[in-house]
């Protein structure tokens, strides 16, 4: 009943083989970033911008701050650090928004 199973020799060299070509394709378990992926990842990622033009002394809500690509500036995981705060300057549509750009 096990004959599905079984193999030959040729067939049991070609496992082993494999077992290890597995294991050294799994590598060591530490993620690292290449050279080559950084420029994809930064046009992937995301940076706080803002949604309009915004005078200066203009108090942040929700609606002030869009989430856009590529990343390089304020991660959105700070979008709410932002909330209530006061622009320094003049933001125009999509310039980013920095802790440098608030109050």
């Amino acid at each position: 009943t096990d004959q599905a199973f079984s193999l030959e020799t040729s067939g049991l060299r070609r496992l082993v083989r494999d077992l290890k070509r597995a294991r050294i394709a799994l590598g060591n378990g530490i993620k690292e970033r290449y050279d080559v992926e950084s420029p994809p990842l930064l046009k992937m990622e995301k940076s706080l911008v803002a949604a309009r033009d915004l005078p200066s002394g203009h108090m942040l809500r929700e609606e002030d701050i869009a989430i856009r690509s590529p990343g390089g500036g304020t991660p959105p995981y700070e979008f709410d650090n932002f909330l209530g705060r006061r622009t320094r300057t003049t933001l125009c549509t999509d310039d980013p928004i920095t802790i440098q750009a608030v109050e």
